[in-house]
This record gives structure tokens, C-alpha cells and sequence, in this order.
């Protein structure tokens, strides 16, 4: 086997800052079922997987893999944060601004048989309902910067919330 001539740190810092952004672009409005979910959280431990050299065979958790490249949340927590970011920032936004208007609208007519598709607003239930929210209460809780900011990072919960 050939010598590594690159640190685990310095491939960390590449995915970081190439694969991570362009596997995470556009996460604030996704809807994503289980499925597309863990597909997602596939890649990126295949990607750290390969930067810490270890195949699958080699039976290694992917807590571990995610220990020894330093990470501390896996990409689907970090979706569920920019998903919360932008509930907060679009429910704090002028009525007059056009992504509001979309967010507050009424669709007109009636939808196609069988199951409805998973919105956006219920990929922001799900994520509240993690936390320990429900809609009413993160529309007044948006209104405090501060406070949203610590619940986008889950360490804000309700009263009563779910543990973790």
C-alpha cells in the first residue's frame, strides 16, 4: 500500500468545503421522505468513510468514522437546522415580499387521487415536532432572534418536549 500524503484534517476541510455545500444546496426547502433521507446521509458517510480510508467490510460504526473526521452532527440534523433557519427568517419577513406571499397562499382546486405529496410546511412540523414545538408556538418564538437561533440547533426544547 502507498503512503498517505494527505491529513485526515486537510480532507476533512475539502469535503467541508466542496461536498458538504453542494450536497446541502437548496436543503432549506426540500421535502424529504425517510428514504430520501437516508440517501443522503449515504453520501456523506461513504465520503468519510473514503477520507478515513475504511471500507464497509471493515465493519466500523458510522459514529466512529464520524468521531475520527471530527464531525459532530450528521447532514440530516444540519438540513433540519436550515430548514428551521428559513421558517424563521420567511415567517419574520414583510407581508409585501414576494417568498411570503407564496408561504402564506391557499392553493385553489382539488388535488389528484391518492396520497397527498409531503410538503414543505410539513417537513417543518416534522422538524419541529423533534424539538418539542408545534406551529403556533414557533411562530411567536421566530419573533426572538436569539432564541429561534438555539432552537435551529436543538439546544432550546420545549416544555415536556420529546427527550432526545
Amino acid at each position: 500500500m502507498e503512503e498517505e500524503c494527505i491529513s485526515i484534517e486537510a480532507k476533512v476541510g475539502m469535503y467541508e468545503g466542496i461536498v458538504e455545500p453542494s450536497l446541502m444546496y437548496g436543503s432549506e426547502v426540500w421535502s424529504l421522505n425517510v428514504h430520501e433521507r437516508k440517501r443522503v446521509e449515504a453520501v456523506e458517510t461513504n465520503c468519510l468513510r473514503n477520507i478515513c480510508n475504511v471500507r464497509r467490510i471493515d465493519r466500523v460504526r458510522n459514529d466512529e468514522i464520524r468521531r475520527r473526521c471530527r464531525k459532530k452532527g450528521s447532514v440530516s440534523e444540519r438540513m433540519d437546522q436550515s430548514i428551521l433557519r428559513w421558517f424563521g427568517h420567511v415567517e419574520r419577513m414583510d407581508g409585501n415580499r414576494l417568498a411570503k406571499q407564496v408561504y402564506e397562499s391557499e392553493m385553489q382546486g382539488r388535488r389528484c387521487r391518492g396520497r397527498p405529496r409531503k410538503g414543505w410546511m410539513d417537513s417543518v412540523k416534522e422538524v419541529l415536532s423533534k424539538r418539542g414545538l408545534n406551529i403556533q408556538e414557533a411562530k411567536v418564538c421566530v419573533q426572538d432572534r436569539r432564541e429561534w437561533r438555539n432552537v435551529c440547533r436543538g439546544e432550546r426544547r420545549a416544555v415536556g418536549g420529546p427527550p432526545e
